[in-house]
């Protein structure tokens, strides 16, 4: 797997899932799965609106009607586990595939701990998406609750790793803040916000920053996607895979 490819898609897969409200659809791709060669289905989005939606404080897109991209996935015939990046494109779409639903499966919390469990075997450009998505699947049992469910050492030990291996500049800065903050390590995290923000980064750096002044160190929501709380520009922004 080339790794610049990796390392754009998996910045893509961090901080864009997808589109806010009924998203132009291109003409679907069809690729092949390395493992039974049955047809997978890849429909990117190529243009986005301004509708409903939320942005949570780690970075996860909540849409209502667009499938979030999927980098990594299950082929629906076989089970085996790939990356877009690996398969090979199909000429054209199978009649087959025609007939029925062949996108990705979307991995599980259960899948990326698996992963990360053999991590030392996977590129290492690869590690970030992994502890990425790790970590936001593990906040969905948080979203939209009253009280902070305590994280598990496992939780707290992946949060830890992904500190270690995001770096300094934008917008990793503002993840890794995120991160300290949910791990009641306040001080860190206003640190980290110190310095001026980028103007597309300065409406989620506020709203941080007044969460650390609260201490709060709960999972929330930044934007809704309601008039008056549009999330930002370049977060709504989504690319083809």
């Amino acid at each position: 797997m080339p790794s610049e490819q990796v390392e754009r898609s998996a910045e893509k897969g961090a901080g864009s899932d997808g589109a806010d409200a009924p998203s132009e659809q291109a003409a679907s791709v069809y690729r092949q799965c390395a493992s039974c060669g049955a047809p997978i289905e890849v429909r990117p989005t190529l243009a986005h609106s301004n509708g409903p939606g939320a942005l949570w404080s780690d970075g996860y897109r909540e849409t209502r009607d667009a499938a979030e991209p999927t980098l990594l996935g299950r082929c629906r015939v076989c089970g085996a586990i790939g990356c877009l990046l690996d398969l090979v494109e199909m000429e054209s779409a199978p009649e087959l595939a025609l007939k029925g639903d062949y996108t990705f499966v979307p991995l599980t919390l259960s899948d990326y701990a698996s992963l990360l469990e053999s991590v030392e075997d996977i590129a290492e450009q690869f590690h970030p998406y992994l502890r990425i998505k790790y970590w936001q699947l593990s906040n969905h049992r948080r979203r939209g609750t009253d009280g902070a469910e305590p994280l598990t050492d496992v939780e707290r030990a992946n949060m830890v790793d992904l500190l270690g291996i995001l770096g300094d500049e934008e917008p990793h800065r503002l993840v890794k803040a995120e991160i300290h903050r949910q791990l009641e390590q306040f001080e860190q995290a206003e640190s980290l916000l110190t310095e001026s923000a980028a103007p597309e980064l300065a409406s989620m750096t506020e709203r941080l920053r007044r969460l650390l002044a609260e201490r709060n160190a709960g999972i929330v929501q930044l934007f809704t996607g309601a008039p008056g709380d549009e999330i930002p520009e370049f977060v709504r922004r989504t690319e083809s895979t």
